[in-house]
């Protein structure tokens, strides 16, 4: 093989690695890049989770400080669980995919008493005619 060949070769291997590795490759925790998206997708939130998850204690937290850092809930389940999102994927109207982190807490003393990262696949719904 000639040079010019090994060198294509090589700099498409690195390509793909560069790209296998970009897609799945955990970022750290930036509280501005946490919110980058439009209100329906943010899409830093998921490479970022893990980072986060390991670098902070949220059991025991005030929920004034996490709002510092993670800015307003994207919405309530209950009286006592509030969830961020992190992946909502759709097919036109119907959801296929989410993935929130929770946080459940005492509302009387605003302490936050567990965090998990919840994930549920949706069924694909059959809107044939029969």
């Amino acid at each position: 093989m000639t040079r010019s060949v090994i060198v294509n070769i090589f700099f498409f291997v690195l390509l793909l690695a560069t790209i296998a590795t970009g897609c799945t490759s955990n970022q750290p925790f930036d509280r501005r890049g946490w919110n980058d998206g439009n209100g329906l997708d943010f899409p830093r939130r998921n490479p970022m989770v893990d980072d986060l998850m390991q670098k902070y204690q949220f059991k025991g937290m005030k929920y004034k400080s996490l709002v510092g850092l993670l800015h307003e809930p994207d919405g309530f389940i209950d009286s006592t669980h509030f969830y961020y999102q992190i992946i909502l994927k759709m097919n036109a109207l119907d959801t296929i995919r989410t993935k929130n982190l929770v946080f459940a807490w005492n509302k009387k003393d605003s302490i936050i008493t567990d965090v998990k990262v919840t994930e549920k696949e949706y069924p694909k719904k059959d809107y044939s005619k029969k």
